[in-house]
């Protein structure tokens, strides 16, 4: 099994009421087993970790600990272990539950450039179960909030129920809450977030893909089937938030960050 694969997806936001706003465009993501950081480095030549590549894997620029990181990288300090970083969290929260496997889903950084609005920590005990789940999440002005939920081990869950704690989009107000979901079905998998407003959908933001095998030919392969680009994510952003200023709809400007990186979120039980 290989230490990390290609994640081929679609991504659409719609932005609910009035006014609305859609998009959609492919995206391309990785799933990096974070214990196998090693191997993952050998699979190709155009895939480094923590090194400049085509493209590349950064533990910098994930973890709890993520602004604290930037500061020792500035001062020139090696980077953490971000499995280490993890492992951590979910004993905090899971403290009889030994993670064996940690897996994650995010953007890689192309020509060493990158912007991550929504990366997904998926931690699994030592019978492979999914067990704890972080939702990091990055903004534009370089904050970054990690929103964390225990999986229950005997009732199947779908969506976790976090209050919003940081500001993301300058069209929306610092309040609310998400409903947050990942899942994975063999080599298929989505990402989905619902942002409500005063308990009314706002915005619902989905990521639905497929798995592929990361190798030099399909690295790019599947760059240019997407028409992948350094900094696609934040330039599309912008790209928006144009189209939104044209459309009239308010501004939010940027609150204080919050004081704390992590946020549990409740659990929403699969009913019948």
């Amino acid at each position: 099994m290989q230490a990390v694969r290609l994640a081929s997806s679609i991504i659409t936001h719609t932005r609910h009421g009035t006014p609305s706003h859609f998009l959609s465009r492919s995206g391309l993501s990785i799933l990096i087993d974070l214990d196998n950081l090693v191997l993952a480095n050998t699979q190709s030549r155009l895939f480094s970790i923590d090194k400049f590549n085509l493209i590349s894997f950064y533990q910098s620029d994930y973890g709890t600990d993520y602004l604290q990181k930037k500061k020792r990288k500035k001062q020139g300090a090696a980077p953490d272990k971000l499995a280490s970083n993890i492992r951590n969290i979910a004993h905090e929260y899971l403290p009889n539950t030994p993670i064996k496997n940690i897996f994650l889903l995010t953007f890689p950084r192309i020509f060493n450039l990158n912007f991550n609005p929504i990366s997904v920590f998926i931690c699994q005990d030592i019978d492979g179960n999914d067990r704890f789940v972080i939702y990091e999440v990055h903004n534009t002005f370089g904050d970054a909030h990690s929103y964390v939920a225990v999986i229950d081990e005997h009732q199947k869950t779908e969506t976790h129920i976090a209050l919003k704690k940081m500001h993301v989009s300058p069209f929306f107000p610092n309040e609310g809450e998400y409903m947050l979901s990942y899942k994975r079905r063999g080599d298929s998998f989505s990402v989905i977030v619902r942002y409500l407003k005063d308990t009314k959908p706002a915005l619902t933001a989905t990521m639905r893909g497929n798995l592929y095998p990361l190798t030099s030919i399909d690295i790019i392969k599947h760059i240019i089937a997407n028409r992948q680009f350094p900094l696609r994510p934040l330039i599309s952003i912008h790209f928006e938030a144009v189209k939104l200023f044209l459309k009239k709809c308010i501004y939010h400007p940027r609150p204080t960050p919050p004081d704390i990186s992590i946020s549990q979120s409740q659990i929403r039980k699969r009913t019948k």
